[in-house]
């Protein structure tokens, strides 16, 4: 497949829980199928799991697997913290500070890659390092961000929000996707997107519906095409 000058996708949330997570491995998976060498990276995950004395990045891990487990999950996801907080006070609840050269030196090894998916900690504008915030590291990476959010009610101001934000900062996201979440469908989901459409100046790319699979984010390659 060829496509544009697209080699960065920054998966951000209007907020936590939106689906960013499920949808960025979905894209993984159906880059990989379509002969595309994609990688994945985590810059950092906090609420990790404690496995034989190490943490566990299960967000990273399902990227690593969506992607076909590419190099190794530490360079994947390779600052990890356990408390289930924003990144900085997971940090800090264990004496430390996240590294923000860190953050953005450690992709460096992906840039090799045809497709680079990128998830973010949080929302757009939430705090991924002490004042540093996930927008930033967006744009340090020169990455095109597609915003994630859960379809239910209260998303159109969620969306609509959030990416005038973005385009006050200097970004202006490349799309947005809808994530139906299991147990919080409601009445407003036949209207959202519509809604959106009229407006928000951010196209609207698609609608993850629950229990997904490889061909809902088929969306992808109008985006890569240009």
């Amino acid at each position: 497949m060829s496509h544009r000058k697209l080699t960065a996708l920054f998966f951000a949330g209007t907020d936590t829980g939106a689906g960013k997570t499920y949808t960025a491995a979905l894209a993984a998976r159906w880059l990989r199928a379509s002969g595309i060498w994609v990688a994945v990276y985590k810059p950092v995950e906090s609420g990790c799991r404690t496995e034989n004395g190490k943490l566990v990045p299960d967000d990273a891990s399902l990227l690593w697997e969506a992607a076909g487990r590419p190099k190794t999950l530490d360079q994947v996801c390779p600052q990890r913290f356990a408390a289930p907080l924003s990144p900085p006070q997971a940090a800090a609840a264990e004496r430390k500070s996240v590294d923000a050269g860190l953050l953005r030196s450690a992709v460096e090894p992906w840039r090799e890659f045809d497709m680079l998916i990128i998830e973010g900690a949080g929302g757009l504008f939430s705090p991924i390092a002490d004042n540093y915030l996930n927008i930033e590291l967006a744009r340090d990476l020169n990455a095109d961000v597609i915003v994630v959010a859960a379809n239910r009610l209260g998303v159109i101001h969620q969306v609509i929000a959030t990416c005038t934000a973005a385009s006050h900062h200097g970004i202006q996201p490349v799309g947005i996707v809808l994530c139906n979440v299991a147990g919080e469908l409601d009445v407003s989901v036949e209207s959202n997107a519509d809604q959106i459409s009229n407006l928000c100046s951010t196209p609207i790319l698609g609608t993850i519906p629950h229990g997904a699979t490889q061909s809902d984010v088929g969306f992808l390659e109008k985006l890569l095409r240009g």
